[in-house]
C-alpha cells in the first residue's frame, strides 16, 4: 500500500509585531513592530483550537499540512507551545521564519526545543543587525537547536553595508554545520541598485538557484504557471483571509475564522500576471512554479553547510531553465530608506502614530539590544519623520519572507 504523505505548504503570516527594528524591514519603518495588540488574540484558548481545528479537520493520513510561520517575530506567539502540539498531534508541521532573538528560557524556544525535525520542518534563523549586538547568545541557540536535530539554515540579508561580514558568517556556519543563506536586499531601489562587485559578492556564496532569481528581480508572471492554490496557500492570520500566495492575495479562498476554504484543483495563470515579479524563493524551494524547481538545492541547505555554487554554473543553471526575469514591482520587502540598519525606538514609536493613529499597545522590554546612543541620536536627526503613506494592509504584508 502506498503510504506516501504530501504536504500543503501555508505562508502563514501571524502578525507584524517584532522585538527587533531592523531598517530594511517595512513593519519597523512604519512603526508596526511595536504594536502588540495583534498578539492579543492567540492569548484566548478558543481560538488557539479554532486555528487548530482548521487544519486538523482538513489532515488525512496521506494529506497534510506544513506551516511556514512568519511575521514580525513568530515565536512571540501566545500559546504558540499549544498550537504547535496541537498540529503535530495529528502529523502536520511548522517550520519557522526567526531571528531567534529571544530568551533561551521562552516557551517558543523551550518548544523548539522539546520537539525535533520530525514536527518542525526547518528553522530559517535570520542574523539581522541586531544579532550582532548579541552574537554570541545568537550562535548559543543556533547550537542548541543543531544539537537537538534540526535542520537550521542562517538567512542574511545582503544590505550593502553588512557584506563584508559574510566571509566571516559562512565560515562560522561551516564550523556548526548550517547553511549559510545571504539574500538580496528587497527595497524600492535593491536590487536592482547593487553594484557590479556587490552583486558578484552576494552571488560568490550563493549556494541555491532560488537566490540568484531574487537577485535578477524575480520571474516573469507573464511567463508562469503555479501550483499557488493548491500545493501552496497564504493565510494572513490577522483577518483569516486565504489566498493563492502572498504576492497575489486575490482570489480569496476562504477564512480560517469562518472555517472556509476552496482550493484551486490546477496549476494557474498568475492573477496579476504581468503586474509583478514572482519572487519568493519558497515558490522555488517547493516547486511551486513550474519550470523553476529548486528543491534539491534546499534539501541540501537544510540538511548542512553548502558550499557556493560557482558563478558560471549558476548562469548555465538558469540558461538551461529558460527563466525570464523582469523588471515589474517585486511586491516584497517595499522599504523606502534603505540606508538605516536598526531605528532608534523614537523614530519607530513616532512612525506608528503617524501612520496608525491609535494608541501604541507595545511589547514588555527587557534590556532589547540598541545602537550605541551617539549613532542612534544621528540616525533620528537624518531620517524623515513619516515615509510615504501605503494603502491597505494587504499592500503592507510584502515583506513577509524576505528577512
Amino acid at each position: 500500500m502506498d503510504r506516501a504523505v504530501s504536504y500543503t505548504f501555508v505562508e502563514a503570516f501571524l502578525f507584524g509585531t517584532c522585538n527587533l527594528k531592523c531598517g530594511y524591514c517595512w513593519f519597523a519603518e512604519s512603526g508596526k513592530v511595536l504594536d502588540a495588540s495583534e498578539l492579543a488574540r492567540f492569548r484566548d484558548q478558543a481560538v488557539i483550537e479554532q486555528i487548530a481545528n482548521f487544519f486538523n479537520k482538513r489532515t488525512t493520513e496521506k494529506e497534510k499540512w506544513h506551516l511556514l510561520v512568519t511575521g514580525g517575530e513568530p515565536l512571540l506567539m501566545p500559546n504558540f507551545p499549544t498550537f504547535a502540539k496541537k498540529l503535530f498531534a495529528q502529523g502536520n508541521k511548522i517550520s519557522c521564519y526567526t531571528a531567534l532573538l529571544i530568551p533561551r528560557n521562552h516557551p517558543s524556544f523551550q518548544c523548539l526545543i522539546e520537539h525535533g525535525a520530525s514536527e518542525f520542518g526547518y528553522i530559517m534563523a535570520s542574523f539581522h543587525p541586531e544579532a550582532e549586538l548579541q552574537e554570541e547568545e545568537y550562535w548559543r541557540k543556533i547550537q542548541l537547536l543543531k544539537d537537538r536535530g534540526h535542520q537550521v539554515i542562517v538567512r542574511f540579508v545582503g544590505h550593502p553595508k553588512r557584506l563584508h561580514l559574510m566571509e566571516r558568517l559562512s565560515k562560522t556556519c561551516e564550523e556548526l554545520g548550517v547553511c549559510f543563506y545571504p539574500t538580496s536586499l528587497f527595497s524600492k531601489n535593491y536590487p536592482a541598485a547593487y553594484l557590479e562587485q556587490e552583486r558578484e559578492l552576494l552571488r560568490s556564496h550563493f549556494s541555491s538557484l532560488s537566490q540568484a532569481i531574487q537577485l535578477e528581480g524575480g520571474l516573469d508572471t507573464n511567463e508562469t504557471l503555479c501550483s499557488a492554490g493548491s500545493e501552496l496557500i497564504s493565510i494572513d492570520f490577522t483577518s483569516g483571509d486565504i489566498w493563492p500566495c502572498i504576492s497575489t492575495q486575490t482570489p480569496v479562498l476562504g477564512n480560517i475564522y469562518t472555517d472556509q476554504f476552496s482550493p484551486l484543483k490546477a496549476p494557474i495563470v498568475c492573477p496579476k500576471a504581468g503586474e509583478i515579479a514572482c519572487f519568493c524563493d519558497i515558490h522555488y524551494q517547493q516547486n511551486i512554479v513550474i519550470g523553476s524547481d529548486d528543491r534539491q538545492c534546499f534539501e541540501r541547505a537544510q540538511a548542512g553547510f553548502v558550499k557556493p555554487i560557482p558563478i558560471p554554473e549558476q548562469n548555465q543553471r538558469l540558461k538551461e531553465r529558460k527563466l525570464k526575469f523582469t523588471k515589474a514591482p517585486q511586491r516584497i520587502g517595499e522599504v523606502v530608506d534603505d540606508q538605516v540598519l536598526i531605528y532608534p525606538k523614537e523614530i519607530v514609536k513616532r512612525r506608528f502614530e503617524e501612520n496608525f493613529g491609535k494608541h501604541l499597545i507595545q511589547l514588555p522590554t527587557s534590556a532589547p539590544a540598541t545602537l550605541p546612543a551617539q549613532e542612534a541620536q544621528a540616525q533620528l536627526a537624518s531620517l524623515p519623520t513619516t515615509p510615504p503613506s501605503r494603502a491597505g494592509l494587504r499592500a503592507k504584508l510584502m515583506s513577509l519572507f524576505g528577512f
